[in-house]
């Protein structure tokens, strides 16, 4: 779908002028559905700038924002999610675990990190 609509019929771009805009470079509010540039966003620590809109974070953009550049480590990045209690649901919880590793990427729903926070 395009952002542009064409009032005069006729108009012919040739492909090798079109330009193609990187996927991820604007970011469309859900609340208001203001655009905006996804630096823009990220600048404005993931909140509208028009409506207030709280963006949801991963914990890797969060403790970019929390810990100083380069000083922060996670602490137990190999735990692993496991099913103790051999928990029963309409899904296997092991089936639960995979697809939300898959998704994430992640081991564990909870990522522990240590760090700096201006200088300390």
């Amino acid at each position: 779908m395009g952002w542009f609509q064409r009032n005069t019929e006729g108009i012919k771009t040739k492909s090798a002028e079109k330009k193609e805009i990187p996927e991820g470079a604007w970011y469309k509010c859900p609340s208001c559905k203001t655009v905006v540039s996804a630096q823009d966003h990220e600048d404005a620590l993931w909140v509208c700038g028009y409506c207030d809109h709280h963006e949801r974070i991963g914990s890797t953009e969060y403790f970019a924002l929390l810990f100083d550049k380069g000083k922060c480590r996670s602490l137990a990045p190999k735990m692993i999610s496991e099913d103790p209690l051999e928990f029963v649901d309409t899904k296997s919880y092991p089936d639960r675990l995979m697809e939300a590793k898959k998704k994430t990427g992640l081991n564990d729903a909870l990522r522990v990190a240590s760090g700096e926070l201006e200088g300390i």
